[in-house]
């Protein structure tokens, strides 16, 4: 035999040209046959053989009705507050302690109970690690489910309770029927998951991402703004005989309070100026004090903030003294004056009856003689200026009159 002969040989022992083996992709169903065989293998030491597994979505509405009677039911806590179920039918729960306790599974079947907190915290340990085995294996898979960070929490004394602990949302259900003892028992595990992870819970004030993205959509929505120089009133005549060049007269103020319109809304005050060589408005949302005769708003002001201000400066004097003494004239007609009431009153029959007061005034008595009050005519003249005070003596006991404070001269 030559070499090449040789080499050829070895070549087809070796399975050279011959098609690949048939290896099946990994799924969420071979990693579970994998994950459920080896964690009972390492918590219990019995021997649990996966037959079948069965992958659906699933309701809370109708998961209820989908339990066996007598499972134990363990609530399953994940990441962002995401909960999950795990069940182990009777058979199940049972097969676990018997192994535990016994080191064997025995052959005749369970005696129907409901699962007790003994039974939960003996079973509670395979099925953490049924899950971390299922978590690591599944990963391998093309399109993995979510099934990470999961873990039992608590016992679940009911299925009716499911619905009270779980969110009316879609679930992914893993169905495992499995067989123990070497087939001296069969069971059912399932696994059930939040199809689709739940949107974490936003802390007070902090702003969702729906919320961000429409005020930045908003944000970038154009408005159209106008700005107001000055206001002017104008007669009807005036403003007919308006012609292109004439000049309308603008205080220095207005360029402080230039107003800021949207949609014919005066939104705030502006302050025009210039910045890189263009025209440029200063927003400035506190409104400037403008008084009413400036033909803007009255800001309310009152005495303390009038105190600087010159009152008399533009009021005409009035000359009392001259102007009362001329009466001679005829005053102005009332026109018709409204009736006072009760008709005319008739005054020829003298005033009315006092009633209660009496007819006749008390006497006043004697005055006694007058004689020594002398001559009324020795007063003289009262017309003339007051004599001199020198004369009266000092105030003792009356202390200087208060400060006035900084009074403003009346010029």
């Amino acid at each position: 035999m030559s070499d090449e002969d040789l080499i050829s040989a070895m070549r087809r022992k070796a399975g050279v040209g011959r098609p690949p083996p048939d290896v099946t992709a990994m799924s969420a169903a071979k990693a579970l046959r994998l994950a459920v065989a080896k964690a009972a293998e390492d918590v219990t030491g019995m021997v649990m053989q996966v037959t079948d597994v069965q992958e659906s979505l699933t309701t809370i509405s109708v998961l209820p009705s989908a339990i066996p009677d007598h499972s134990l039911l363990a609530l399953l806590e994940g990441p962002e507050h995401a909960y999950g179920l795990a069940i182990f039918s009777l058979a199940v729960t049972t097969s676990v302690v018997e192994q535990m306790t016994t080191g064997n599974v025995q052959k005749y079947a369970p005696e129907e109970r409901s699962p007790t907190s003994t039974d939960s915290v003996m079973c509670f340990e395979l099925i953490d690690s049924m899950l971390k085995y299922f978590e690591k294996i599944v990963v391998e898979a093309v399109e993995p489910p979510l099934v990470d960070g999961y873990c039992t929490a608590a016992q679940l004394s009911e299925p009716r309770s499911i619905p009270i602990a779980f969110d009316d949302i879609r679930y992914k259900m893993f169905r495992i029927t499995v067989d123990m003892g070497r087939g001296l028992r069969q069971g059912e595990i399932m696994f059930i998951y939040p199809a689709m992870r739940p949107k974490p819970k936003l802390e007070p004030g902090v702003q969702s991402d729906w919320e961000t993205s429409f005020q930045a959509s908003v944000l970038k929505t154009e408005a159209s703004l106008e700005t107001v120089l000055h206001r002017v009133s104008l007669s009807l005549s005036d403003v007919v005989g308006l012609e292109i060049g004439m000049t309308l007269p603008i205080p220095r103020e207005a360029f402080t309070r230039v107003e800021v319109v949207a949609d014919g809304r005066r939104m705030s005050y502006g302050r025009l100026g210039q910045m890189n060589g263009h025209r440029a408005i200063r927003i400035d949302f506190d409104p400037p004090e403008i008084s009413d005769d400036e033909g803007g708003i009255s800001m309310g002001l009152g005495t303390d903030a009038m105190a600087g201000f010159d009152v008399g400066a533009d009021v005409p004097a009035l000359d009392i003294a001259g102007g009362m003494d001329d009466f001679s004239g005829e005053l102005p007609s009332l026109g018709d004056l409204p009736a006072m009431g009760g008709g005319e009153a008739d005054m020829s029959g003298g005033l009315p009856s006092l009633g209660g007061l009496g007819s006749d005034f008390p006497a006043m008595g004697d005055m006694g003689d007058m004689s020594d009050i002398g001559d009324m005519n020795a007063m003289g003249d009262m017309g003339g200026d007051l004599p001199s005070l020198s004369d009266l003596g000092d105030l003792d006991g009356m202390s200087d009159f208060p400060a006035m404070g900084d009074i403003p001269p009346l010029e």
